[in-house]
Order: C-alpha cells, then structure tokens, then sequence
C-alpha cells in the first residue's frame, strides 16, 4: 500500500520528466533537419531541377471552379495563343500570330522547401530568380533637378538614355527576339571556345556591367574560355574602369572575365587587334560594349564555324532605343553596301519568307556592320585580322567583309541568334580626322581593281588624297592569300552593284513612305509665318536651326514631308530630319524614331522623347525651340500637293 501510495504522489513528477524528455528529442531532430546541407548526390539532383513547368493542355481539366494539372490544383488560370516572350514593339516581324502553339500561363502554390536547399538551387541555377523585370516606365521619370542634369549630361556624354540605364541596374529580363522555330534547333554537343573580346572608350559602366552580365546569365559556361574587356584608354573625368573594376571584384569569376587597358588610345580598330593578341580562345566574338546578348546566342554562332572554320558570322541585331532602353527585335536582314564603300541593310524579298523555316536559316552577307561577329581565331590571323593601316573607325567593316570572301572565307548572317545593340544618333566622340574617308580610300586602292572609278565618282574629294598611308603589306597579302579579282566578287556575291544593275551614279529614292507635303503654319491672329529651316549658302546642311519666316509655298526649306515614321522632314534635303536632341535641329535621319519621332494633336508639335512641344524662344526672336506643350504654340499643317 505504502509502495502503491508513493506512486500515486510521484507520477506527476515523471509525467513531467517524460514531456521533457520529449521535447529535448523532438528539438534536436527539427535543428538537424534545418541545418542538413544536402549530400553530393543530393546537391546533383538539385542541379537538375527544373523551374518550368512543362504543362500539356489536354492534361488540363476543370474540376468544379478549380483546376487541375495531373491532379495538382492550381490558381485561377489565363489562357494566351501567344508567347508573351516573343512580343516585341511595333507588331510581331514573325507573324507568331499563325503559330499553333498555345501558352499555358498558370500560378502554381510551391510547395514548402527547406531555406538551405532553396538557396543552393539559386546559387546553382541563378539565371531564372535573380535577373529582375524592370519597369522602363517607372524609371524613366525624372525626379527633381539633380536627376534632370544627370539626364542630360549621360546624353552630352554618351548620346543614350545614361540616367535610366543606371536606374535599370547590373540586369534586367528582356524578351526573347528569336523566332520560335529556334528554340527547336539542335547543335553539336561539342563546339569550340570562345574569347569573347569588348573593347570600349567612355562607356557607361552601367551598360558594360549589365553587357557583362547578360553574357554571363544567357551564355553555357563551358562555351566562354574568357570575357576581354579591354578599356582603350578613356578620358573622361571619371575612368569608366574603376567602378567597372569594383563590380567584378565582387561579382565576377576572375578567371572568366579579364580587365585589359591599351597604353594609350588606339582606336576601335587598333583595340580589336590587342585584345585578340591577348585571348586564348579556339574562336574570337568580338562585341561592342554596349550590348545585351539574347537567349542562347552564342550555339547557333560556334555550330556554323565548327562546321566550316574559314566562315565568319553575325547575329541578328536587335535595337535598344537610345532614348527609352526598350529592347526591339529588328528583321532578319544580311548587309551590303554602296560606292562610297558605306555599308548598308538588305532585306530579303518579301518571298522569301513564304517559307517559315527561312526565319531560322543561315544567310548569305555581302558585308557586315562589323561591330558584332565570331571568327575562328586561326582563321583570323590567316586572312591578316585588320588593316593595322586604318585609323580609329570606318570602313574596317567593309574592307574585311571583301577580304573573307576573296580570300578564301565566307560570311553569314545567323538569324537564332540575336544581340541587342544601342544604335545612338551620332558618336559622342570625335577625333578631328576623316578616319572614314582615308580608311575607305585604303580599301578601294586595295581591292576594287577596274571598279575604282566608281568609287571616285561617289567620293570626288578623295581622287586626289594621298595621306592613306603604306598600304603594301595589304597589296602583299592580297597576293599571297591568292584572293580572287573585285569582279568575281561582283559577280557572285553582290551582283546588285555590277553596272547596269545600280549604277553608281544614282541614288536610290527614298521617298516611298511619304504621305503629305505641308508647309507648317502659325495659328492664331491671321498668322502667315511658316516653320522655316535655316539655309546656309543656298543649302539646309546638318545643325540647321529653325525659325518663323513669312509663308511662302514654293520654299524648299518652308515645304515638308511627314512619313510613316512620324519623321518632318524638309523638300531641301533628302537626308535630314527635324530632331529634339539638342534643342530643335535638323539632323541626319536614323530611322529609329526616339528624338525624330513627332506627333500632331490640338494643334501641337510634340516629341515623345523629349516630353516637350515645339514653340517659339521668346516673343521678341524668330528662334524656334521646345517648351512644355501647356504653354507652346498652335501650328496648322496646310497641304500642299499629294504625292
């Protein structure tokens, strides 16, 4: 009894001990699983995962209000005929709108995933949670005056949207410009490395930061022997390459991307030759530096080289407007060029494409633009890189472009792959000398044989230069290489230019998209004074200002064309448009919009880029300017004729 008795006083306090004991086992089992780092077979299988959710429409079924995928329910659900991905400004230059594939966009609850495996997965597959969406349009307003000055001085010193590229940041998504057919193509398990080599001066580190880092997310790393970026000597008053530096210490593998510098400023031209000397790679890609490659670009390059090492090949390249940062598909297009030796866009017959699988296949090029192609690195040094003749920029594009198909090689534009490039209006830098016009000469002295007159013709002021320097070691190499005759060059590769067919000496009409011509009058008290070009010498030459002068219709620089571009042109001048960049100019056309672009409404003359309306300067000048459309004045477009 008195055993039983003691039992019955105790057996709270061994209840007690017992839910103790229970809890001391139960703790350490929950830190032990929290605190577990995966094993190594664990931690490949992660590397596996895979963040889409592959989804077959007829898997999917209401079930009441809800719906299920093979069982699992899902969140209220959108269903899309298209590929948001694929979308670009302007309307889809694929016409995706006749594709059968359907999208399946869904929100599906993730399950609940221990913090340590969910950061090693990001550390593993960084790509898909870490680069950010971004909103242009949030970013693009500015904030107070201290932002306002920022503003203009990245256009004074870059001649791009500066502000809002640093606003964007180190990364930001952007859409997937490839026709979808690419997705579905299929390369060789094995391709050759590449050195990748950007050679920059002045540039914004923002753009080179977020360039770098676009390589790194969209690029198979066993691809990229090494990342050049080769600084040639900048001189602004703050070095691009120390904050540039800076990132890399913290962000970059080192023994992927390399930080070069020239001894002194070589020229674009100069800087492509040292940063190939310094890369170890099977091919080069050279790139300018303010780009974003787009998904996968770089396969569809190594794959046509593997394939056949004396061929050269370019992306497609995409537009970054200048004044937004809005990444725009562009068409497929191969290059050409006219008999000033300037290189030019060709566009296939609208044919051509009647067939889809010709999106996706390599074209033919004549030439290319030059700043972005892949060439085997062996094949590079045989065909004699560059010109070491030229200077700085202009015309190395063209002059190469001969000497690859002359020589022995081929060049193809690669339409799955595509880079965006930011094509600004001008260069914001200059060196006092024609590096264009001596750097042409060079090349038709070198390799136009018989079809040097025609050059000439085009380029009157040149027949008579004689500081191009030693061009020998190119005439030697033309020898050596055994290159074939300009002519046979004509004949099977561009026969677009042989006499008869564009002849020198006429220039193609670009006047197909104009719509009306008007001269632009000033409302209000019976006004009769016009929107007027400033002449100088009888002509409208870039720079022009414009003014208020009394109307008269048979004025040239009075008359004006608005095309489907929404560009004004004036009937002076078949290569100038009306520009908001600095003030209100007349500038070279550029077929991008962005400061070119103008839009009418209740009366007013506005520029979407500059967010300001055209006006007068004051009530005293004639001067014409831009100020906020709420005060600016009222302008009547009167047509003259119709085309």
């Amino acid at each position: 009894m008195r055993r039983m008795s003691f039992v019955r006083r105790r057996w709270p306090l061994v209840l007690l001990v017992f839910v103790f004991l229970w809890l001391i086992f139960s703790f350490s089992n929950f830190n032990s699983i929290d605190n577990e780092l995966p094993s190594e077979g664990e931690r490949k299988e992660l590397q596996n995962v895979d963040v889409n959710y592959n989804i077959n429409k007829d898997d999917v079924k209401f079930n009441g209000a809800e719906l299920e995928v093979d069982g699992n329910k899902i969140e209220p659900v959108n269903i899309d005929t298209g590929n948001e991905d694929r979308a670009v400004e302007n309307g889809d230059p694929f016409d995706f709108l006749n594709s059968d594939e359907k999208v399946v966009k869904v929100q599906i609850q993730e399950p609940t995933v221990n913090p340590k495996i969910r950061e090693l997965v990001n550390e593993e597959r960084w790509g898909m949670d870490k680069i950010p969406e971004v909103n242009l349009t949030e970013l693009a307003v500015i904030n107070g005056p201290e932002e306002d000055e920022r503003y203009k001085k990245g256009f004074r010193n870059y001649v791009f949207n500066a502000l809002l590229s640093d606003k964007i940041g180190p990364r930001r998504k952007i859409p997937d410009s490839r026709h979808h057919l690419c997705k579905d193509q299929v390369y060789s398990e094995v391709l050759p490395s590449a050195s990748i080599v950007i050679c920059y001066f002045n540039e914004l580190p923002s753009v080179l930061i977020r360039m770098v880092n676009s390589i790194i997310d969209r690029t198979p790393k066993e691809l990229v022997t090494e990342i050049l970026l080769v600084n040639d000597c900048s001189d602004l008053d703050k070095d691009p390459e120390a904050e540039v530096r800076a990132y890399a210490e913290e962000n970059w593998p080192k023994s992927k991307v390399r930080l070069l510098k020239t001894e002194k400023n070589e020229g674009l031209i100069r800087a492509k030759i040292f940063g190939a000397a310094q890369s170890t790679g099977e091919v080069l890609v050279f790139l300018d530096s303010h780009c974003e490659v787009n998904e996968n670009w770089l396969p569809p390059l190594l794959d046509r080289i593997k394939e056949s090492p004396s061929r050269v090949v370019c992306p497609i390249i995409d537009i970054i407007n200048a004044d937004n940062m809005k990444y725009v598909a562009s068409p497929v297009c191969t290059g050409g060029f006219n008999w000033a030796l300037t290189f030019i866009w060709d566009y296939p017959s609208r044919h051509y494409f009647d067939d889809p699988t010709n999106y996706i296949k390599p074209l033919k090029s004549a030439t290319m633009a030059g700043g972005l192609f892949a060439i085997n690195r062996n094949f590079f040094y045989e065909v004699g890189q560059y010109d070491k003749g030229m200077d700085v920029w202009g015309a190395e594009n063209v002059e190469i472009s001969f000497r690859i198909w002359m020589c022995g090689g081929e060049l193809e534009i690669i339409p799955c792959s595509r880079i965006g490039h930011i094509f600004r209006k001008r260069r914001p830098y200059g060196t006092g000398v024609d590096s264009m016009g001596k750097n042409s000469l060079r090349t038709a002295l070198v390799w136009l044989d018989e079809y040097k007159e025609d050059f000439f013709k085009t380029r009157p002021r040149l027949r008579n230069k004689t500081d191009y320097g030693d061009i020998s070691e190119m005439v030697n190499l033309r020898e050596k290489l055994h290159c074939k005759s300009f002519k046979w060059y004509l004949e099977n590769i561009y026969p677009k230019l042989l006499p008869g067919n564009h002849p020198a000496e006429v220039i193609e009409k670009k006047f197909s998209n104009y719509l009306e011509k008007y001269s632009i009058r000033l409302e209000g008290n019976q006004s009769n004074l016009c929107l007027t070009a400033e002449m100088t010498s009888g002509r409208l030459i870039k720079g022009a200002r414009l003014f208020l002068e009394p109307c008269r219709r048979t004025r040239r620089e009075q008359t004006w064309r608005l095309t489907e571009n929404k560009e004004l042109r004036p009937m002076g001048s078949s290569t100038l448009c009306l520009d908001s960049l600095k003030g209100l100019r007349l500038f070279k056309c550029h077929n991008q919009g962005g400061h070119q672009s103008w839009t009418r409404g209740d009366g007013k003359i506005f520029s979407v880029a500059a967010g300001k309306c055209v006006t007068g300067v004051d009530e005293i000048s004639s001067i014409l300017g831009l100020d906020y459309c709420a005060i600016s004045k009222n302008w009547s477009f009167d047509p003259i004729t119709r085309n």
